[in-house]
């Protein structure tokens, strides 16, 4: 009872302290990991529509960003995340691309400035959504693409968030009432991720962004 009390009061500070604080090998568990399958249908979605720049946020060592290289040649990507190891192998790793410390929350770019807003099961740990979709909103020009957990039903958002702390949210509703269009929703497989909450709530989202 006390874990999932604590699960349901969890907030983006909570899991900010974790994540800020987490001593890993970043390399091997997750730059390492750059071509999981997911990152792969990440890459094959970003084909669907005309860019030239994009941002990760929550980008960790750049497993992400170096699938995408992979596949696209002369885009300008680069990416923010709050753990300063990981931005520091990524800069490591992506010599002369944007990387930052920095939160969703405050991506400390001028506004209308990359292309393209990516987030990889990073607004799952955010409390307060709406202040980071606003500001998602405000950085990127055209389009967004997120993978992150969706459900249109409350009950199953309320039943995560007691078991993991996890969001799942309704970005149907949400991406709408932000002025975001154009959505598309693409289930992940069990075949790309099969991960707890992935299976029943894995989604990757497309939306145009609003001018």
């Amino acid at each position: 009872m006390t874990f999932i009390i604590k699960n349901l009061f969890k907030t983006t500070k909570d899991h900010s302290i974790w994540w800020k604080q987490r001593k890993i090998d970043w390399q091997t568990s997750y730059l390492d990991t750059w071509q999981h399958s997911h990152r792969d249908m990440i890459s094959t979605i970003l084909t669907r529509f005309r860019w030239t720049s994009l941002l990760e946020i929550g980008c960790g060592p750049g497993a992400n960003i170096m699938n995408i290289i992979s596949r696209f040649k002369g885009k300008q990507v680069g990416g923010i995340d709050i753990n300063e190891d990981a931005i520091k192998l990524a800069q490591e790793t992506f010599h002369g691309a944007y990387l930052k410390v920095g939160s969703a929350e405050d991506i400390m770019m001028s506004d209308k400035s990359t292309d393209v807003i990516l987030s990889d099961m990073t607004l799952i740990y955010i409390s307060d959504i709406n202040k980071a979709l606003k500001e998602i909103k405000r950085v990127a020009r055209t389009n967004v693409v997120l993978c992150e957990l969706h459900s249109e039903k409350l009950y199953d958002r309320i039943k995560e968030k007691l078991a993991s702390g996890y969001y799942v949210r309704n970005y149907k509703k949400l991406l709408t009432r932000h002025g975001f269009y154009n959505l598309e929703f693409f289930k992940i497989p069990t075949s790309v991720w099969n991960g707890k909450p992935q299976k029943p709530y894995g989604y990757i989202i497309t939306a145009r962004v609003p001018r």
